[in-house]
């Protein structure tokens, strides 16, 4: 039985029957199953929060593992309060594939749906955007101890093509023979190709998040134009977003170093070359 709708491309459950019960529609996708993982980019922090609902814990010595062909523990670093497990934060170097379990002294807590990291680099140059939202669509669903504790951060299947556009809103006037523009407003768009396959857990999430003030294509902050919706038989949907700017006439940046800074440690002995990847179980370094 599905007991609340789960708006997230990975979606963290406390046992396996809820991951297959497929009188829940959001399990019943084309990605997430062992034929079709969701693709996650290799290389990049990915953080998502863990509903606050039986996500109790009684120890904070935890750890992440990808299970597929084999079993590789994943670097990651977890967030608790109250002793709850409120959030995950992940970062893979190799191409894997499988679920997640988060484990406790041997013992599964949560398993995912099936994830497949990888490079999403296509022959142009164009990678999988990188969205980063705060979650403001449901307080009660998420528990909250700060501001670090709320972004979503992931990438989804989508690339940009390349395809913008103006929207106006000019006031013109008549001045004797000639015409005058009186006022005049101006937004710039960007579309986005999303590789859907038949998932509407992507639509959905798209359609949550984005209904957010702070939300972030490719750490540019970004409102949505239009309900994302995919036409029958369609794998692809194309979607249109604003770029939000400052006082100034600015695009508003997001920095993600200061997000992910609870994660990570930069060596200062060489020239801030290195960087540690602090996590919990697992140490991870990438030069």
């Amino acid at each position: 039985m599905q007991r609340f709708w789960y708006h997230s491309p990975v979606r963290f459950y406390k046992t396996i029957e809820e991951l297959e019960d497929m009188t829940n529609p959001q399990n019943t996708q084309f990605f997430g199953t062992p034929n079709a993982p969701y693709p996650l980019e290799v290389n990049e922090y990915h953080r998502f929060l863990i509903p606050d609902y039986q996500n109790e814990i009684e120890s904070e010595d935890l750890e992440l593992w990808l299970i597929g062909e084999t079993e590789t523990q994943i670097a990651c670093q977890f967030g608790v309060g109250d002793n709850k497990l409120t959030r995950i934060t992940f970062i893979s170097f190799e191409s894997l594939h499988g679920r997640f379990e988060i484990r406790s002294g041997g013992e599964t807590l949560f398993y995912s749906n099936c994830v497949r990291f990888l490079e999403s680099t296509d022959d142009c140059g164009r990678k999988y955007i990188r969205i980063a939202t705060k979650h403001y669509y449901n307080r009660n669903l998420f528990t909250f101890y700060g501001d670090d504790y709320d972004w979503m951060i992931t990438n989804l299947p989508a690339y940009c093509m390349g395809i913008f556009d103006i929207d106006e809103d000019v006031d013109i006037a008549k001045n004797g023979s000639n015409s005058i523009i009186n006022d005049a407003w101006i937004e710039e768009n960007v579309s986005y190709e999303f590789d859907l396959k038949g998932d509407n857990n992507i639509l959905t999430f798209l359609s949550v998040h984005s209904t957010n003030n702070e939300f972030y294509i490719d750490g540019t902050k970004r409102v949505r134009k239009e309900k994302p919706e995919a036409e029958e038989f369609s794998a692809k949907v194309v979607m249109k977003f604003a770029n939000q700017k400052d006082s100034y006439g600015m695009n508003i940046f997001l920095d993600e170093k200061v997000i992910f800074a609870d994660v990570m440690k930069q060596v200062l002995g060489n020239e801030l070359k290195t960087i540690i990847y602090a996590f919990s179980g697992v140490d991870a370094i990438k030069a």
